[in-house]
């Protein structure tokens, strides 16, 4: 084992002595994964390397959510947990063997995806939606009003827009469905039996019906296909459902809108703004058509 990768499994090894890292599969600014064995079989580790709060939250609710499979099954694939310690930020779990259905990880594929993967995607979203936890599991939630509000004060949506996004979402009412959060492709694994696995749920919590659908649908531009697949299944939902999906898609897009544009000007960049602008100006026009 080379001296650099057993260093940074140290944790992982300290919490379960039968791990055997392989390969250090990635390094970001906020986490380290580390490929291995455990139990006999593939694994990998996620080693929290930043510890302010936003990142420890988000570590925590992944860790809840692998609990939560753990003692109640949702009706998508989800790796297996092995070992979790929140103290020391690490999550151990199953490494399933498979392929990502986009060849790099843009959170905006450039290119349309294979239908295949697409369907996968929305049926796994959908169902995982219909899965009924126990109230106290998954309580993450995000804070709509404070959302809408916020969006207003920093000056990307008018006022009309902000009253039209309020007057949504009483209409919506407060249900709340189990979601990922944050539904890239490049957070499902295809494998080779044909099976779909979800990962990183460090997003994981309860939203508004229709918004994992949502991020499938903002992020998946360039894929007609399933934007035109996404629309049919919501419009022979409920109108409540459907004005939720609305919602969802407004409050991504001006996401969205704000963390582009936060970006250093480049073509790249500017083409994802236009593009992401068009999207919320066909919104706005639904909402003010309402």
């Amino acid at each position: 084992m080379p001296d650099e990768l057993a260093s940074v499994a140290a944790a992982v090894i300290r919490l379960r002595p039968d791990f055997r890292p392989t390969t250090l599969l990635s390094r970001t600014d906020k986490s380290l994964l580390i490929a291995g064995e455990c139990e006999g079989g593939p694994a990998v580790a996620k080693l929290l390397t930043r510890r302010e709060p936003l990142w420890a939250e988000k570590f925590g609710a992944e860790m809840e959510a692998y609990r939560c499979f753990t003692d109640t099954p949702p009706p998508v694939r989800v790796p297996a947990l092995i070992a979790a310690d929140e103290q020391h930020g690490v999550l151990l779990i199953e490494h399933v063997p498979g392929r990502l259905p986009v060849p790099s990880r843009d959170r905006f594929p450039s290119q349309a995806l294979d239908p295949v993967h697409v369907t996968a995607m929305i049926e796994a979203m959908t169902d995982l939606a219909q899965w009924r936890p126990p109230t106290d599991r998954l309580t993450r939630t995000p804070d709509y009003p404070g959302r809408l509000d916020r969006d207003h004060r920093q000056g990307l949506t008018t006022r009309q827009d902000h009253q039209a996004l309020t007057d949504l979402l009483h209409q919506v009412g407060t249900d709340l469905v189990p979601g990922h959060g944050d539904p890239l492709p490049t957070n499902f694994v295809f494998g080779s039996d044909g099976r779909t696995t979800v990962i990183d749920w460090e997003h994981a919590g309860r939203y508004l019906p229709g918004h994992d659908l949502a991020v499938l649908w903002t992020v998946l531009a360039t894929t007609a296909q399933a934007r035109t697949q996404i629309e049919e299944l919501v419009a022979a939902g409920s109108s409540s459902a459907r004005a939720a999906f609305t919602l969802n898609r407004a409050v991504l897009l001006v996401r969205e809108l704000r963390n582009h544009r936060a970006v250093p000007p480049s073509t790249w960049r500017d083409e994802q703004v236009e593009a992401i602008d068009r999207d919320w100006q066909d919104i706005r026009e639904l909402l003010h058509a309402r």
